[in-house]
């Protein structure tokens, strides 16, 4: 199933149209109109335009602007409906722009044999050559001319680049994950791109899209072991034809320890099976297996310790004001028996991933200090920071230390162990400069992204490799289409954010890193706003107006609604899980 189905737009969903989503897509059968539009092909049999004879102007540019979402032979469909000067001259290589939709209009007039349209659009997104999605607003103007060639009428005149419309580009267009290191080297970020749906080479264009480097906001998070001088090459063997798999032949690959051979073989390997690009993966340099140990093919049992998506069990505990931290089994809610539970005022919580390890922050007054309190699950809690305003805390998954923006300024991350927790500043400016209010912060399962809502709007960026500090410029908004009614964000896998807000339709929404696809989630028994989220596996947790509720993602669509937890039904509680 591919992942590409929906660019989010701030429109009401008012026609079944609108609803139409292929795959996991989902909106509540019984809801009334929601604000965040889905969309997704219409049909998997895309028909070509083709300039039709004695077509009239206007129709041949309409033509003209579906042909172009078809991206194959340097846009060959779209270039039979320009002048054979025009289309030797058309640099479509530039930016791609999604609009809503193209309206057109003969503002330059028109005569016998020559018109002009001015197209006019509100843009919603851009791709780069690289098929980099980002999130964007504006409005688009392109003029386009035309002229009479052989009694017919042809495009003479357009800017560089593609404008196109969003069905058309949900229909042409599939969303791929490249795969890169993160910078502990034994974790993989995925890197969101857009390629041509059909394409018959694509386990060739995925591996030199893996050669050309992460996008721009990675740069400095990520590692790669696929250097930018390699480059792949179709296969020269007779019998490749008759064996089960792929075989990627690689050139220009230096000699890689075994270490980073797996390291390269994870990228590789993880970045063609999510795209459904059959294996085993024959991997090979110059013609000659990569590995001797893997000459009939790498699977992903070979490098399952790089698994992208590993699974992850439901929350098991939860905090509550009155009883501090409680247990979660199948019985439902049961006193945690330890230390935690003597904590009270419980407003936030976060555990280890190795779940050995706890942070809480607590206040008992709606305006007083909170407490950042951290420690091992089995021991006695200690106070680590007592400040006006604590926004997280965040359990980072490599060296386990807790992050936390402290009063509404200060950044740092905390060691926990000894008696008393080490405490660093780190340098907050990326993040202050989001917005004035900066209400959550939450780092993904890699360690290289970073999740923070700011003045009810969600952004998405990443930590040096290095350092581990935030990077400038590499934070971007997504989830536009939501204005500024975010309350809470969490992770709900590497690729995936799921956030929380502030409004009754469509309170809870899952968002992809890029931007590009959004998907409300059920609302059926919930009740917004909602004040905190959180996802462990199939599960997604939300705390609305009366407790805290969880969904299961995987149920069958009927059957999708949020559930109270037993022992928790009408009391206030907050979601404990990794990260």
């Amino acid at each position: 199933m591919t992942r590409a189905r929906l660019l989010s737009l701030l429109v009401a969903l008012v026609s079944a149209t609108g609803l139409v989503a292929t795959g996991c897509a989902t909106l509540p059968s019984s809801s009334s109109p929601q604000v965040i539009d889905t969309f997704a092909p219409s049909s998997p049999d895309l028909s070509v335009p083709t300039p039709v004879p004695d077509q009239e102007p206007d129709l041949l540019v309409r033509d003209f602007i579906k042909a172009a979402a078809i991206a194959d032979q340097r846009h060959a469909a779209a270039r039979q409906f320009l002048t054979p000067e025009a289309a030797e001259q058309w640099d479509d290589s530039a930016e791609t722009t999604i609009v809503l939709r193209a309206d057109l209009s003969a503002e330059g007039g028109r005569s016998a044999d020559r018109a002009e349209y001015t197209l006019r659009g509100e843009k919603v997104g851009t791709l780069d050559p690289g098929g980099i999605f980002r999130d964007d607003t504006g409005q688009v103007e392109v003029t386009i001319g035309l002229t009479r060639a052989d009694g017919q009428w042809r495009i003479d005149e357009l800017p560089p680049g593609v404008v196109i419309e969003r069905t058309e580009f949900f229909s042409t267009y599939a969303q791929r994950e490249l795969f890169f290191l993160s910078g502990s080297a034994d974790s993989l970020v995925p890197d969101p791109r857009w390629t041509a749906a059909d394409r018959t080479d694509l386990g060739y264009s995925l591996v030199n899209l893996l050669a050309t480097g992460p996008r721009p906001a990675l740069d400095g998070a990520v590692l790669s072991r696929v250097p930018d001088s390699v480059s792949v090459r179709p296969t020269e063997s007779a019998d490749d034809g008759d064996q089960p798999g792929t075989t990627i032949d690689f050139t220009g690959l230096p000699v890689l320890s075994s270490q980073a051979t797996t390291q390269f073989a994870a990228q590789v390997v993880w970045t063609l099976a999510r795209s459904d690009v059959p294996g085993p993966y024959r991997l090979e340099r110059d013609g000659a297996p990569l590995d001797e140990r893997y000459a009939e093919g790498w699977t992903t049992e070979d490098v399952r310790d790089f698994d992208p998506y590993p699974p992850v069990e439901p929350m098991r505990h939860a905090l509550t004001a009155a009883d501090g931290l409680v247990r979660l089994d199948a019985g439902g809610a049961r006193p945690a028996d330890g230390p935690w539970s003597a904590v009270r005022g419980g407003r936030s919580a976060a555990m280890s991933y190795d779940g050995r390890t706890v942070a809480v922050v607590a206040g008992d007054a709606q305006t007083g200090p909170r407490r950042l309190m951290v420690g091992a699950l089995d021991a006695e809690p200690v106070e680590a920071i007592s400040a006006r305003t604590v926004a997280g805390p965040t359990f980072h998954p490599v060296d386990g230390r807790v992050w936390a923006l402290v009063d509404g300024s200060r950044l740092v991350r905390i060691g926990v162990g000894g008696d008393d927790p080490s405490i660093q500043e780190m340098d907050a400016r990326p993040i202050l400069e989001l917005g004035s209010g900066v209400s959550d912060l939450r780092i993904d399962r890699s360690g290289a992204r970073m999740a923070v809502v700011a003045d009810g709007k969600v952004f998405i960026g990443a930590l040096s490799d290095e350092t581990g500090q935030p990077l400038a410029g590499s934070f971007r908004q997504i989830g536009r289409t939501l204005g500024e009614t975010v309350t809470s964000v969490a992770w709900r896998d590497r690729s995936t954010v799921v956030v929380g807000r502030d409004t009754a339709e469509a309170p809870v929404v899952t968002i992809s890193v890029d931007g590009a696809i959004t998907e409300p989630l059920s609302q059926r028994n919930i009740s917004g706003p909602v004040t905190d989220v959180a996802a462990a596996g199939r599960e997604v947790y939300a705390v609305d107006q009366r407790s805290l509720l969880r969904l299961d993602t995987a149920a069958e669509t009927s059957d999708r609604y949020w559930r109270e937890i037993n022992g928790l039904a009408a009391i206030r509680a907050e979601p404990v899980v990794a990260g």
